[in-house]
């Protein structure tokens, strides 16, 4: 299966952690997003959106990480993140939330306060204060959740807990206010003890501070 991907993506974080921690095998192919490569003629042809991640598995092309990481689960004989019967309807739910709602305020303070950085662009504070304005909508739910619970549906980790846990893997960088929420940073300290979702971690960090050096930035000037 090739998975068309930048490691900086939080996206791609999570496509590449179900697939480790499943076991399948990826051959990574790197789409700079830094250098604008997903709006390349070549990659638009495989996906008009212009999106990574991106996997092309035989014939089928599929995009969005949410679907791709339900085609890794479906493609294996049974796997605690993908569970059966009503715990799958209350994963499908948290995804489904997470896409809605939760995921969409840090990536506008990511954008703004990190990426932006790199491009030379100034920052649209309305777009900063409508980030923040989100989380604090959002982030009281999901913390709520949280109680008394070591991942979202329960005792084990699920595919909504990946899909939750995406946007945050750039809070140090974009100094994400999630410090008022403490279940959702014991919760995502939980995450980052699963070996898959520590390695794609890790390689989103080194991406990153890369990425950093090259353009000669520092995240936490």
């Amino acid at each position: 299966m090739k998975h068309y991907m930048d490691p900086g993506s939080g996206s791609c974080r999570r496509v590449s952690a179900v697939a480790q921690h499943l076991g399948i095998e990826l051959e990574d192919i790197f789409v700079n997003l830094l250098k604008g490569e997903h709006r390349a003629p070549g990659f638009l042809k495989l996906n008009p959106g212009g999106k990574v991640p991106t996997l092309v598995d035989g014939d089928l092309t599929l995009t969005e990480a949410d679907v791709i990481m339900v085609h890794f689960a479906e493609s294996v004989p049974e796997t605690a993140l993908w569970p059966q019967g009503p715990a799958r309807r209350e994963a499908q739910r948290w995804i489904a939330w997470a896409a809605e709602h939760f995921r969409q305020g840090p990536p506008m303070l990511v954008e703004e306060l990190y990426l932006k950085r790199f491009m030379g662009a100034p920052t649209d504070d309305s777009r900063v204060a409508e980030g923040r304005r989100r989380i604090e909508l959002f982030a009281p739910l999901l913390d709520a959740r949280l109680i008394g619970r070591d991942f979202v549906i329960g005792a084990a980790p699920t595919l909504a807990d990946f899909a939750l846990a995406a946007p945050l893997s750039h809070m140090t960088r974009a100094k994400l206010p999630f410090e008022p929420y403490a279940n959702i940073l014991a919760w995502n300290a939980r995450l980052n003890e699963i070996p898959a979702w520590r390695d794609a971690g890790a390689r989103l960090r080194d991406r990153m501070a890369q990425a950093e050096d090259a353009a000669g930035l520092r995240f936490d000037e």
